[in-house]
């Protein structure tokens, strides 16, 4: 996915399910919903600090990339200045 990729989404729903080792983000797109699906979810650090002020829209998102630890490591950066960082073992990232 490009860093880019998600420019002006929105994040409506982030979901956990703990006993399949997984997380779900609904978003939105100027064509449509998308989802994105982290499987064998090891870490998730959703902050909602908002240090740039409340926003639901993505700025960009880097990754998935392989990180050191041989999982993959996606960041998605929010227009409120939080960073969402989800380390998981695989990624089904939406299309468009």
């Amino acid at each position: 996915m490009a860093a880019n990729g998600m420019h002006d989404w929105s994040l409506l729903k982030l979901a956990v399910d703990w006993p399949a080792e997984q997380v779900q983000l609904d978003m939105r797109s100027p064509d449509g919903p998308r989802v994105l699906v982290a499987r064998k979810l090891k870490s998730l650090v959703v902050p909602n600090e908002n240090p740039w002020g409340p926003s639901i829209s993505i700025n960009g998102a880097t990754g998935p990339a392989l990180a050191e630890t041989g999982l993959n490591r996606l960041t998605i950066e929010m227009q409120s200045g939080d960073l969402i960082e989800i380390v998981a073992a695989q990624f089904q990232t939406p299309e468009g």
